[in-house]
């Protein structure tokens, strides 16, 4: 706890650290501990703007070791967008056929057999709804 200060952590993370040991010691406290962890975490959430509705979700994110996202885009462009294709064991960039044009040489071949497979799954599997009023003609 002291050698925290020393080496110039916050006292905040002094503190976690601290109990973490006292609860090492004395098992009984160790409910307590993760209320006061989970709390001061969803403190530091809210004082960056994010909204935590419940502590078990800031407990589940405390143990996330990777994030996925399919997203791509959405906050900056408010489209969602492939950037790679994985078919036939291999990584592939995909380039938007309708922005590129027919023309521009492409990593993936729809003709391929794994491409039609894949292409068949992600419409089979999407939940997309087009909205014709959003087209401009």
């Amino acid at each position: 706890f002291c050698m925290g200060f020393i080496l110039k952590y916050s006292a905040i993370t002094n503190m976690v650290f601290a109990i973490g040991i006292i609860v090492a010691n004395v098992p009984e406290g160790l409910y307590a501990t993760i209320t006061i962890a989970l709390t001061l975490t969803a403190k530091r959430l809210a004082t960056q703007k994010v909204l935590v509705k419940n502590l078990e979700a800031v407990e589940t994110l405390g143990s996330t070791t990777c994030i996925c996202s399919d997203k791509t885009g959405t906050l900056t462009q408010n489209k969602m967008t492939v950037q790679h294709l994985w078919y036939n064991g291999t990584k592939i960039k995909a380039l938007n056929r309708q922005k590129f044009g027919p023309n521009h040489h492409y990593e993936y071949d729809i003709n391929d057999e794994g491409f039609k497979l894949l292409q068949d799954t992600a419409m089979t599997c999407s939940e997309a709804v087009f909205n014709l009023s959003l087209i401009h003609i």
